[in-house]
C-alpha cells in the first residue's frame, strides 16, 4: 500500500501571530488545519468591516456572544478577553481596543498564502 499523507497533514500555512494561538485553536478543532483555516477566513469575511457602534443593543449582544465563541474556538485569546469585557461593560476604550485587535487579526489572516 502506498504511503499516503492524510489530507490534514498537507503543508498548510497557519498564522504566526501574538493575537492568534493556533495551537489552542487547532486543539478545539481536533487538529484539522483545513477546517481551522476555513473558519478563520469565514470569520474575517464576516467581521472585517464590523462597527459595533452602529448596532442596536440586541444586535450588539448577539454579535458579541457569537464573536466570543468564535474567538475562543480559534485561539484569539486577547480578542476573546476584550469581547468578554465588552459583554459586561460597553466602554469606549474597550470598543477601540476591540477594533484595533480585530483589524490586526484581519490583516494577518489576509496576508496568509
Amino acid at each position: 500500500m502506498p504511503n499516503q499523507t492524510p489530507n490534514n497533514d498537507l503543508k498548510i500555512e497557519l498564522p504566526n501571530s501574538p493575537y492568534i494561538n493556533t495551537t489552542l485553536g487547532l486543539k478545539h478543532l481536533n487538529h484539522n488545519k483545513k477546517l481551522y483555516l476555513k473558519i478563520l477566513h469565514s470569520f474575517i469575511e464576516r467581521y472585517q468591516n464590523l462597527n459595533l457602534k452602529t448596532l442596536s443593543k440586541e444586535e450588539l449582544d448577539r454579535t458579541l456572544h457569537i464573536i466570543k465563541g468564535l474567538t475562543a474556538t480559534l485561539g484569539m485569546e486577547s480578542l476573546n478577553h476584550t469581547v468578554e469585557q465588552l459583554e459586561n461593560n460597553i466602554d469606549e476604550s474597550l470598543l477601540s481596543r476591540f477594533s484595533q485587535q480585530l483589524e490586526t487579526i484581519v490583516i494577518e489572516i489576509k496576508n496568509l498564502p
